[in-house]
């Protein structure tokens, strides 16, 4: 299993290999040795120059692992774990990394045994979207930020999508094999917008707007925008 993380314009501030200390971060040439300086030779693979943006870059991870089980994970991760809940209250655990490669084992066997090709966990960090007594969703949207890839199956992202790859990686996955495996007795929370670097660096109200444009335009009926204040390009997916 490949323990697969991007990164981008955070040497010595990638969070997430804190949690998985033998994930492989991969960086883009011109940052690799910045990055080696820091996590090591070992830990550290430069992804050419000419691979731009995110989208492409987990593909080339995907073409050149070679490994059939790929775990996707950004970098900059601030809570992770799962809820124990009580009659009155509820209690957050951290999961260790051991306790992580058991989880994401188990997951790529669900996958197996049900078909399809992807997993994915909860990455909202809210406890109502926990679901201890209800553990998988078959038909639900999962994030590129915690994602499990049968890499077997020869599935990638679409390039046309520079943004919310991953929302429509889901769809097809829904369209053409009837689901994917949500976890939800599990989470990994990233900081995202919080942070410098990454895909911050490049993403606009333009191109998010073009992937909108571009899922309605491949799902339709499967993609509602949703209003939110100083945001056009909020998404809700139907299933």
């Amino acid at each position: 299993m490949l323990i697969a993380i991007p990164s981008k314009g955070r040497a010595g501030k990638v969070r997430s290999i804190k949690v998985l200390r033998s994930a492989t971060l991969f960086v883009p040439d011109y940052e690799a040795e910045a990055y080696k300086r820091i996590y090591g030779d070992d830990h550290v693979v430069a992804v050419p120059n000419d691979v731009k943006g995110i989208t492409a870059t987990r593909n080339w991870i995907l073409d050149n692992a070679h490994d059939d089980r790929v775990v996707m994970l950004d970098d900059d991760v601030k809570a992770q774990g799962w809820f124990k809940l009580y009659d009155h209250f509820a209690k957050h655990y951290d999961l260790s990394e051991p306790e992580w490669i058991r989880e994401f084992t188990r997951l790529f066997e669900v996958c197996d045994q049900t078909g399809y090709r992807i997993w994915g966990v909860a990455t909202d960090g809210a406890l109502m979207s926990v679901y201890p007594f209800k553990p998988f969703l078959f038909r639900t949207y999962v994030t590129a930020s915690c994602m499990g890839i049968r890499n077997e199956t020869g599935i990638r992202f679409d390039e046309r999508f520079r943004v919310k790859e991953d929302y429509e990686i889901c769809l097809r996955c829904i369209k053409e094999d009837g689901g994917l495996v949500g976890a939800r007795y599990i989470h990994w929370v990233n900081s995202h917008w919080g942070d410098e670097g990454g895909c911050k660096d490049y993403r606009t109200v333009e191109i998010e707007e073009k992937a909108v444009r571009l899922l309605m335009q491949l799902y339709p009926g499967y993609v509602s925008r949703i209003a939110r204040k100083n945001s056009g390009y909020n998404i809700s997916l139907n299933f």
